[in-house]
């Protein structure tokens, strides 16, 4: 279990290294990632990172102007989430899979599914069910326990790296925490 995790902390570190530029499988990872849901919960993630924040400081203490200001990076941070969740996705899956995945997702009935699964058509039902049925499915529910240990990983790190830069900023601008 260490050696997975030293291998993904050390592909990911290589990765961001080497090249800032997007490969087209990094890309299309990047597109599911953006279809299925997952850029909505790190958005939501971001800010309950600020209510942890917030009781962290007193809050009469701290102009909600600040609170403003600290988010103005809020769509980059999330972006660069979902730019080192590809690397545990890339890990999984293949392009071609990747690609099958997105195909699903950007329909009307996935979208349909994911926000509210009683205003589905038949032939979205269907759609969907024909899916599930999938062999990309049967793999995703395979790989699913592996893939959730290396998103944890990676939204632990993401988690603390922004508390810590926010916690950092406000410091600098002479708040205290509470005591």
């Amino acid at each position: 279990m260490k050696i997975r995790f030293l291998f993904l902390t050390l592909f990911c570190g290589i990765c961001f290294s080497v090249s800032s530029q997007v490969d087209s499988f990094q890309q299309n990872i990047i597109e599911y990632l953006n279809c299925n849901g997952t850029d909505t919960q790190y958005a939501q993630a971001y800010d309950d990172i600020f209510e942890v924040l917030k009781k962290q400081f007193t809050v009469p203490e701290v102009p909600e102007e600040v609170w403003r200001e600290l988010k103005v990076d809020k769509a980059e941070s999330v972006q660069n989430a979902i730019v080192f969740l590809t690397f545990a996705y890339r890990n999984h899956f293949t392009e071609a899979e990747i690609i099958d995945m997105t195909t699903f997702y950007q329909t009307e009935a996935a979208q349909k599914m994911m926000l509210n699964a009683s205003n589905i058509s038949k032939e979205e039902n269907v759609q969907i069910q024909t899916f599930l049925n999938s062999k990309i499915k049967k793999k995703m529910d395979a790989k699913q326990e592996a893939l959730l240990v290396d998103i944890d990983e990676i939204t632990r790190h993401w988690r603390t790296d922004l508390f810590a830069e926010k916690m950092k900023i406000l410091i600098k601008k002479k708040y205290s925490t509470k005591q």
